[in-house]
Formats: C-alpha cells, structure tokens, sequence
C-alpha cells in the first residue's frame, strides 16, 4: 500500500509514523507513507496557500491552485483507489471503513486548514471524505495519522499476531471483552476462573458474553 499524505505541516505527521507498528510496517516494505508539503507548489512569491472567502466572513480558505497543482501531479504518476478529505462534516469513520480502505492499494489524504479548502477541490478531486469525530481540530493533520494508524495495522503481516486485529473493538459491532494476564491474583483481585480453566470453548461463551453485556451497557447503538 502506497500513502500520500498532502499537508501544510509535515512535520506535525513524522513522530506518529516514526515508532512502534507505524514505523516497523515501513521497514517491512508493507506501507509507504509519502508527506507532501502544499506550500511547494504554491506560485505566490510569498508561498501563500490561503485567501479570503468569498462573500466575506471569518476565517480564511486554502486555496485552489496549489491543491490542485499537486493533486495533478500525483494523479499523472499513479493511479488512486481513494482521495480523502479530512473535515469535520465527512463521514464519521468506523471500523468497517477502516476494513475497506486496508483493502486499497494507493491512498491519498488532504489535511484542511482554516475554514476548509475551496469547495471545488471537493467537487472535483475528492472521492472520500473522512471525520474521526464531532469536534474540530488545528487541522487535519492529526486526524489523517488517526486513518492511517487505523488502516495500516489491518494489513497482512503489520501485527506480529494477524489474528489480533480480528478480534479488536467494533470488527463485529461489538466492544471487545475485558483481558487479563499474569499474576492470575493481585491484592486480592483475581482473574475469573474460566479463563484458567484451559476450555477453550467456554472461554470462547465467556468472551463473546462479555462482549455482548459491555456493548449493551457502553454502546447500545452499535447493536441496532
């Protein structure tokens, strides 16, 4: 899987794909992540990538033609599965999108700033666009490390158990179960007998039991 990732702030996105599954899914050739920074392809003298809104109000607008000018240029290299907009009015993401994008083989990401990117960026380029929650952000930095962190531990051979991811949180619209390791009692606490008891079937019972009572009392949503 390829990654390209269009910001204004590139440094903000080194430190979360520079360590743990991030930076190990990179070395095993498994992902490439690709920072391009909008101001290079900014013709302005000063490098402005942003102007006033039309029709008045607050706030400022990125705009058009550096977008544009890259976007063109990436596109005219490769060809892309999916060209997402982070911005607080797009789809709120779910772990049934993340499935779908894992599935992808070139991903590109656009991160906004101030009030947004001009509208016919949206129009016309993008074929995706993504939330990660009902609040707004500096910008989309921060929200694209969130997909592509969300993405990238999907692929095979990222996690060091491919089953692991299997069983995470919302992959069957489900939380997922309370887990325990050793010592099997602390100050008292002890971890229930079932899961000591080498059954695996009813450890099995036991887990998607559990699964179902802490949806119920967390997120009933997710079970309607």
């Amino acid at each position: 899987m390829r990654i390209d990732i269009l910001t204004l702030l590139p440094e903000l996105l080194e430190g979360p794909f520079s360590a743990s599954i991030m930076k190990r899914a990179q070395e095993k050739g498994l992902v490439e992540i690709h920072m391009h920074n909008i101001r290079d392809y900014s013709t302005n003298k000063h490098k402005n990538v942003d102007d006033y809104q039309y029709g008045g109000g607050a706030g400022m607008v990125m705009s058009i033609e550096p977008i544009a000018a890259l976007i063109d240029k990436l596109k005219a290299e490769r060809d892309y599965d999916e060209i997402i907009y982070m911005t607080p009015d797009g789809e709120v993401l779910d772990q049934g999108d993340c499935n779908d994008l894992s599935l992808k083989g070139n991903l590109m990401i656009l991160c906004g700033h101030y009030k947004g990117v001009d509208e016919r960026i949206r129009e016309h380029y993008i074929t995706k666009e993504i939330s990660i929650g009902s609040y707004v952000l500096s910008g989309g930095e921060l929200a694209a490390a969130v997909v592509v962190d969300s993405v990238v531990r999907l692929l095979p051979g990222v996690l060091n158990d491919e089953t692991s991811a299997l069983t995470d949180s919302f992959q069957d619209n489900l939380l997922s179960p309370p887990v325990y390791t050793r010592p099997p009692e602390f100050n008292g606490w002890k971890v229930p007998e079932v899961l000591l008891s080498g059954d695996f079937k009813k450890i099995d019972a036991w887990r998607e039991e559990q699964a179902l009572d802490r949806t119920t009392k967390r997120r009933p949503d997710l079970l309607y």
